[in-house]
């Protein structure tokens, strides 16, 4: 159990991070906007911070879900 799991995170984690390397080489030539500053502005053009947060807080809610979940009984 515990070999699929770590196979499973390691798969998930991969295709995840061809994803992300695609949509870099993809949108390499995208138009700059320009300079605004300001708080909103800055957290529009990091989207990939707001989105790596997001993922975490998924990834340990399922994790909470989990653990309270009973455990099964190989005897029964």
């Amino acid at each position: 159990m515990k070999r699929n799991t770590i196979i499973l995170l390691a798969a998930v984690f991969s295709l995840l991070l061809i994803g992300w390397i695609l949509f870099h080489t993809i949108n390499q030539g995208s138009p700059s906007r320009p300079d605004n500053t300001g708080f909103r502005s800055w957290l529009w053009d990091k989207r990939g911070l707001d989105l790596v947060v997001q993922a975490i807080l998924v990834f340990a809610g399922a994790l909470g879900i989990a653990a309270i979940l009973p455990t099964e009984d190989e005897d029964e």
